[in-house]
């Protein structure tokens, strides 16, 4: 390959200009040559045009009609002019007359051709015509000459050129053709051409030479030396000076060069003398900061681990709440309002979900240890939630989701369901995400082994995991460290998501649960990660499940009206307990900042404060301050809204006025709570529908058993569901409890749950299957 060096490149700049230049020059010599040429071989042609025409006696020309004429007088009168014309100039390839016809085409009438050839005989119809013998044969008025060359059958350059044959009334009787031989002018073109190109090549090669000379000569040597003497002194050879041998430029340079180097010279001498003086200052200290460095690591080891941890722990039931989220927004039944809130809920958690992604890239930690929690729970229910939190977002893409597990499958277990869950969502979610198409199969069983050491004591059963996907699959080089933390695929990091902490994370868990993953990929055929866990089976009686919390709907009778202060500098936040608290009947209003909430109490003088703590121009805690200050504002009840989960928060909100402190996320219950508690607010409390319904819906809900209800009513219920008709509803739900009670029971839960696409599809299948 050609090292392109400054000389090869000055060389081949200003050569290349030069030689633009002589191009331009002699190229444009050669054309004014080739026109010059070709013009005064048209102007030729003309004049002999002009001068044959007239001599051809129009009234013999008329007379010869057929091929007999050709020996008539008045035949050889006319063909001897042509042949004087041949004669007297060599460059007439041939000299001929034509006819026109009412045809439109041309017939021969005269014709003198080389003596090589045999000429055509009179009334043989021409063929070829030239653009000017085409368009203008029937009305030529005067001579003319074709713009082109035309090569005729011989491969000869012809210039073809016609003149009008005229009677003395001006009649057309009949147009003469003369074709001269360009040979010669396209020889002469050929050789200017030559000369030309000669030309070029000679100022070029003089261009370069003389270029060369002079680049090497002022530029390429001089810069040459001072390279040399940089690699010098880059080497540690300080004593490196060049001669100024002119005072452009590069003569100036070579004074900066000479300076520079003495002033390094002297530099490192200093730092010879300093380094020596630093050595055993160094010693001293390395032995403080090799004992500094262990305590910072140990503590920054323990807080990256904690912040890694507790990131993704977070991470994983997002992933539920947006899916269900996705979810209620696709409902065609769900009221503007309701839609309105679901995107504050998505896009909040969405914006959760970035932050924890955020902390997760800053951190950078190495996963370590965790504890395992053990708690008895349905593993089939886990499973079949998981299943519905994919579902949306396989449907998404496209791709099918099955989740399969054995009829004997354990369903009672106690081992942790958190970390289980979460290795679930890691690996499913993995699998969906570098998932094209296909699908992803999710398969649980029960592992059946009579080796002992596989479990963690005798009464520990084994349960076997795969998730198998038809992605991109891993290369197998990259399986070897598939594991480790912040390690990601190619895939991975062409996708750009995520840190590689999840598949670390989710060894380590299980590992914690007795057991270890293993994956099997074949690159473009897709992914399988397998895994064993130990379980204890237990009881279903030994399932504890949280009584279900009451939903308020509605203030209690003959109380006040309560004036409640929202105040936050985040619009979203407002909103959500706006749109929490409004429907209930409180007097609302809000403010953006501390200083507003103070101008509104003044004013106001609400019951009660939502007060958030970080604000720009006042925050919450210097607003609390001024409120508390006033006799009046003791009255006032102030509870705090933060983020912050460290315990040393709530002093520090207490201290400063605050009556009450809530963290951020927080549930409804938590406010209403809360409020009742400062202010003795009472509310009216939904009726909760008895919990074991759910589990017996999905075993209810199938058009089977729905097939037992009468057309009429699923019909009236199809149309009732679609225009949200709740009193016909209620109706309709007490009809069908009349020929199934368990039936009517599941329609009531899922209604209630706005379930209404489910209940929607099962009455079309069923009234379908019915017809």
């Amino acid at each position: 390959m050609l090292r392109w060096n400054l000389s090869l490149k000055i060389v081949a700049a200003y050569s290349g200009l030069i030689a633009l230049m002589a191009g331009i020059l002699t190229t444009t010599l050669y054309w004014q040559f080739r026109t010059a040429n070709q013009q005064a071989m048209r102007a030729r042609l003309l004049d002999l045009l002009s001068l044959t025409a007239p001599e051809i006696d129009s009234d013999y020309h008329s007379l010869v009609v057929t091929p007999k004429d050709t020996n008539k007088p008045f035949y050889k009168i006319n063909i001897e002019e042509l042949k004087t014309v041949q004669a007297a100039s060599k460059d007439v390839n041939r000299i001929y007359t034509l006819r026109p016809q009412s045809n439109g085409k041309f017939a021969f009438v005269l014709d003198v051709y080389p003596t090589s050839k045999s000429s055509t005989f009179v009334g043989e119809i021409a063929e070829n015509l030239t653009p000017i013998l085409s368009a203008e044969g029937n009305t030529l008025s005067k001579p003319k000459v074709e713009n082109d060359f035309v090569q005729n059958t011989e491969g000869k350059s012809l210039l073809y050129g016609y003149a009008p044959i005229e009677d003395q009334f001006g009649r057309l009787e009949g147009i003469l053709a003369i074709e001269l031989d360009a040979t010669s002018i396209l020889q002469s073109e050929q050789i200017a051409a030559a000369i030309a190109l000669g030309l070029f090549l000679i100022i070029l090669a003089l261009t370069v030479i003389m270029v060369r000379w002079l680049a090497r000569s002022l530029i390429v040597n001089r810069t040459l030396r001072l390279n040399d003497a940089a690699k010098k002194l880059a080497a540690g050879e300080w004593d490196q000076s060049l001669l100024n041998e002119s005072n452009d430029e590069l003569g100036e340079l070579a004074n900066s060069f000479n300076y520079m180097a003495g002033q390094l010279q002297t530099s490192f001498q200093k730092l010879e003398e300093y380094s020596q003086t630093l050595e055993q200052k160094v010693k001293e200290r390395t032995v403080e900061l090799e004992q500094a460095k262990l305590i910072a690591d140990s503590a920054n080891q323990a807080k990256s681990t904690f912040i890694a941890n507790m990131s993704h722990e977070l991470r994983s039931p997002l992933n539920a709440i947006l899916g269900f989220a996705q979810i209620m927004t696709r409902s065609q039944t769900l009221g503007r309002e309701n839609q309105e809130n679901i995107g504050i809920v998505y896009r909040s958690g969405e914006h959760l979900l970035s932050l924890i992604n955020n902390i997760l890239d800053l951190s950078k930690i190495e996963a370590g240890k965790t504890t395992l929690n053990p708690q008895n729970f349905d593993l089939q229910r886990l499973l079949d939630d998981i299943d519905d939190m994919f579902k949306m977002r396989a449907e998404e893409k496209n791709l099918y989701l099955l989740m399969e597990y054995e009829p004997d499958l354990l369903r009672y277990v106690r081992t942790d369901q958190i970390k289980l869950r979460q290795v679930l969502i890691n690996l499913i979610n993995n699998a969906l995400k570098f998932t094209q198409s296909g699908g992803v199969s999710i398969r649980a069983s029960n592992l059946r082994t009579n080796s002992q050491d596989q479990v963690l004591d005798a009464n520990s059963s084994t349960l076997h995991f795969e998730i198998e996907d038809s992605g991109a699959g891993i290369a197998q080089e990259e399986l070897e460290h598939l594991f480790e933390a912040f390690s990601q695929t190619k895939t991975g990091k062409q996708a750009q998501e995520g840190t590689g902490l999840g598949l670390s994370i989710s060894n380590q868990f299980v590992r914690l649960m007795g057991g270890e993953i293993k994956v099997k990929s074949v690159v473009g055929q897709g992914t399988t990660f397998l895994f064993d866990i130990q379980v204890t089976e237990v009881a279903a009686s030994d399932i504890t499940t949280l009584d279900p919390s009451r939903r308020v709907i509605a203030l209690a009778a003959n109380q006040p009206k309560y004036r409640i202060l929202i105040v936050d500098d985040k619009a979203i936040n407002r909103q959500l307990l706006i749109k929490l608290l409004s429907p209930l009947g409180f007097e609302l209003q809000e403010a953006n900042n501390g200083q507003e909430a103070v101008d509104i109490w003044e004013k106001w003088e609400p019951h009660l404060i939502w007060m958030d703590m970080r604000m720009p121009v006042m925050d919450g805690y210097t607003a609390s301050k001024i409120i508390k200050s006033h006799l009046k504002g003791q009255a006032t009840a102030i509870i705090a809204l933060t983020a912050s989960v460290l315990e040393e928060e709530k002093a520090v909100v207490i201290s400063a006025g605050c009556d009450d402190f809530v963290r951020k996320p927080f549930r409804e219950s938590e406010i209403f709570n809360v409020m009742n508690r400062h202010i003795g607010v009472e509310y009216v409390y939904e009726e909760l529908i008895p919990e074991n319904t759910a589990t017996t819906t999905k075993e209810v809900l199938t058009p089977e058993v729905m097939a037992e209800i009468p057309t009429e009513i699923l019909a009236q219920l199809e149309e009732a569901v679609m225009f949200s008709d709740e009193d016909l509803i209620t109706t309709l739900i007490k009809q069908i409890a009349t020929h199934n009670d368990s039936l009517a029971l599941a329609l009531k839960t899922s209604l209630h749950n706005f379930e209404y696409e489910k209940v929607l599809s099962l009455i079309s299948a069923t009234i379908g299957d019915k017809e």
